[in-house]
């Protein structure tokens, strides 16, 4: 609503002539915001190694803060009581291909004779049944073995990728039992930089076309990959991952993601108090070239005062730039001549 001063100002301005204006087009003074937010560079593959097996620890052969690589030694178990359990699985192992080898024979054997009644059919059947038996033997043994193998496989531990040892959990000595922590391990790849963004800066990031991570020191290229449908009790966030284009910095490394919103932002000054609300004074472009203009109004409910206010209109738009302070909504004013 316009207060009774606008009126007797608009009356004024009318007995005075028309109040002399300049005007501007929306894209001329619309700009775009940069938007900032801490992030952590954050490894997707973080793991504390635990032994599998009952066995005394020989060595640990790497330190704090060293990168090992995919399969490198990590720890060293002592082996001998699964080298014996290999040892006497192969042995079992042996015995019963032994008794394949005779059980086979003994079966050929009375398949040739059967024809001639030089066996019984109850002969052959039981020299099947045994050569069956000797086959099931034979890969329970070789089952065994395996199981053996794999127990002494758990005695030199492995690092199962690329990574940053970030604590010794056990010394050399030391007795292990399944499940006891030996070390913790920060892997070196994939990562992913985590982000916690406002509510309202979310739709300006989906559609930014350029987003980086600084560290303080260097600018990393980023892509968005996923923005969490959750929000944050507390700070009324949702998480956002991002990903890094080229050579990333190290995991744990702390910084910002700075983005450009893409969406359009009407500068403070343009914003202009008319009674008891905000807005924004134009001309319809159709009358910017006539001598005269009448003055309108468009209300922004959602600004604040001394603050710019994101808003989409058309670039065209003509805004009152020089006179903005002093003519109101209605009044007939003069547009300077080539103005725009």
């Amino acid at each position: 609503m316009i207060s009774i001063l606008g009126l007797w100002l608009s009356a004024q301005a009318v007995a005075q002539g028309p109040e002399t204006i300049t005007l501007v087009r929306f894209d001329q003074v619309a700009v775009t915001q940069q938007q900032v937010a801490s992030a952590t560079v954050e490894s997707l593959n973080q793991a504390r190694v635990a032994a599998e097996i009952n066995a005394r620890v020989i060595d640990v052969p790497v330190r704090v803060g060293e990168l090992v690589r995919a399969g490198q030694a990590l720890v060293r178990l002592d082996a001998s009581e699964f080298e014996l359990m290999v040892r006497a699985a192969q042995a079992r192992l042996d015995v019963t291909e032994a008794g394949l080898d005779m059980a086979r024979l003994r079966a050929e054997r009375a398949r040739r004779l059967a024809p001639d009644q030089f066996v019984s059919d109850d002969e052959l059947l039981v020299a099947e049944t045994r050569l069956s038996q000797a086959q099931a033997e034979r890969a329970a043994a070789r089952v065994e073995l395996d199981r053996a193998e794999l127990m002494r496989s758990r005695t030199s531990i492995t690092s199962p990728y690329d990574a940053v040892v970030q604590a010794r959990l056990i010394g050399a000595g030391a007795l292990a039992a399944p499940g006891t922590p030996l070390l913790e391990l920060v892997a070196i790849a994939p990562l992913e930089v985590s982000s916690g963004i406002a509510g309202p800066l979310v739709e300006g990031l989906t559609r930014s076309a350029e987003i980086e991570f600084f560290d303080g020191e260097r600018h990393y290229p980023l892509r968005l990959l996923r923005v969490s449908p959750l929000v944050s009790p507390g700070a009324r966030q949702r998480e956002a991952r991002f990903e890094f284009t080229g050579t990333p910095p190290a995991p744990g490394t702390q910084g910002s993601v700075i983005w450009t919103d893409p969406r359009t932002v009407l500068p403070a000054d343009f914003v202009v108090l008319r009674g008891d609300e905000l807005g924004v004074l134009f001309v319809e472009s159709d009358r910017a070239s006539a001598s005269t203009a009448d003055v309108r109004w468009l209300p922004l409910p959602q600004a604040d005062a001394g603050r710019p206010v994101r808003i989409e209109m058309p670039a065209d738009r003509l805004l009152v730039d020089e006179g903005r302070r002093r003519v109101q909504p209605g009044q007939v004013v003069e547009v300077r001549a080539g103005d725009i």
